[in-house]
């Protein structure tokens, strides 16, 4: 379900994989740790969603948001370790 390119964002040196099933990818922020699960769809107007813990042992992720693409999931991830590592700030 995943394409190659997809494939090769999710598995960047930016994340550590922890699982991977062909309808998802669940992968830790080397930046916060955090974790991180992009599952694509096939029949949403959004196909792929996001969702986030903050650390591994807590047993359950919450539904962080989506995304029309996966590119686009993981520049969202990116941009959320930038504002948690920014001390919860806006960046000016």
């Amino acid at each position: 379900m995943f394409t190659a390119k997809e494939r090769t964002l999710l598995t960047s040196p930016y994340f550590r994989l922890i699982r991977q099933t062909d309808d998802f990818f669940e992968v830790q922020s080397r930046c916060t740790k955090h974790c991180w699960i992009v599952q694509k769809l096939s029949y949403d107007r959004y196909p792929v969603r996001i969702y986030h813990k903050h650390t591994k042992g807590t047993a359950y992720y919450h539904r962080h948001g989506h995304a029309s693409t996966v590119s686009s999931a993981v520049r969202q991830i990116k941009s959320h370790d930038v504002w948690q590592l920014n001390g919860r700030r806006a960046m000016a």
